[in-house]
């Protein structure tokens, strides 16, 4: 009788856990779901939002540690204990959840995306505890260990957050420019190994039935089409260099029509990686001098958009018109001889 107890015990509380686990699930797609319609208090304080932001991280990394104690060997908590550490992890999301909204939208943006990712994360690993828990009521796990671990990770980076607009658009250029970086090494290192470098058709297939072992390299054609393409990569990296520092050293968000300019400029930034990409693929062999011409026009296009914004902006002065108009210059010659290079292919 004793064991038929504490198996529909178990089962009551792995109900309830089932509970928790779809609530969990809804907060999370709600959250990427897009933007709350909730009003935003007047006296909004970022400072204060910060506090009461890292005071909820906190607890959550406190609730998921009670959880998985709690649950990480016999016996099986009972109904209302569970019930109540049910609760209490609840109301931690739900604090966490209203104090992230209650960020305004005026504040920027690229923040808000930034801050709604941490949230989310939190909450998606601690979905994930919950889920190794129900599978494990009552025995614990080296996984369980881990899925907690991995709520306090979540947690912890908070102190890395980005805490107002200009940060978090910094941040947005240093990771752009690492990809870029890594794209022009890596087209840069298969140029420089020319008489093995494969086809990208071949790369695409390396694990297919289709591939063969057949190697190509660039025509002098080629060669000559790559050299402005390349210094138009490096143009992309030199521009986001240069807008970074200005906008570190002048930057500010202070107002809402700067914090708004520096929302536009991290737009255009998220699309010069794919852009780049698009360009240096094309690059390998065999290549088409057409699509070529077509991506190296695409990622110029990027490159005087964002060169046109930063002049335009809050955060540079006279002093930077040199190297903004050095950077248009070295746009426009690479780009005109992308043109010129592929003219004979596009007329014929």
């Amino acid at each position: 009788m004793a064991a038929a107890m504490d198996e529909r015990m178990s089962e009551n509380v792995a109900n309830q856990l089932d509970t928790l686990h779809s609530n969990l699930k809804l907060v999370t797609e709600q959250l990427k779901e897009g933007e709350s319609r909730r009003q935003t208090p007047e006296d909004f304080s970022l400072p204060t939002f910060w506090e009461r932001l890292s005071a909820t991280f906190k607890i959550m990394s406190h609730e998921a540690t009670k959880m998985c104690l709690m649950f990480s060997k016999p016996p099986v908590p009972s109904e209302e204990e569970s019930k109540s550490l049910i609760q209490g992890v609840e109301k931690s999301v739900l604090a966490m959840i209203s104090t992230f909204y209650s960020l305004p939208k005026d504040q920027g943006m690229t923040l808000r995306k930034s801050v709604c990712l941490s949230v989310t994360s939190v909450v998606d690993e601690l979905q994930d505890l919950v889920n190794h828990i129900i599978k494990n009521v009552g025995k614990g796990s080296s996984s369980q260990l881990f899925a907690t671990g991995s709520v306090w990770e979540c947690c912890e980076d908070f102190s890395k957050l980005p805490k107002d607009n200009k940060e978090a658009v910094l941040l947005i250029i240093r990771n752009t420019t690492s990809l870029v970086q890594d794209a022009l090494q890596e087209i840069e290192e298969a140029r420089d190994n020319d008489a093995n470098v494969p086809a990208l058709d071949q790369l695409q297939l390396e694990d297919s039935e289709e591939a063969d072992n057949s190697e190509q390299s660039w025509t002098e054609s080629d060669k000559s089409l790559m050299a402005p393409c390349l210094g138009l990569v490096k143009a992309a990296k030199a521009c986001l260099k240069k807008v970074s520092g200005a906008l570190k050293s002048g930057g500010k968000c202070d107002t809402v029509d700067r914090i708004a300019q520096l929302d536009d400029i991290a737009d255009v930034v998220n699309q010069t990686s794919p852009h780049v990409d698009d360009t240096v693929l094309s690059l390998y062999p065999l290549m088409d001098h057409s699509a070529v011409r077509t991506n190296a026009l695409a990622l110029s296009g990027v490159l005087k958009n964002l060169l046109d914004m930063a002049k335009s902006s809050h955060f540079t002065t006279e002093a930077d018109s040199s190297w903004l108009q050095f950077l248009q210059n070295a746009v426009d010659h690479n780009v005109d001889k992308v043109r010129d290079l592929t003219q004979d292919h596009n007329s014929s």
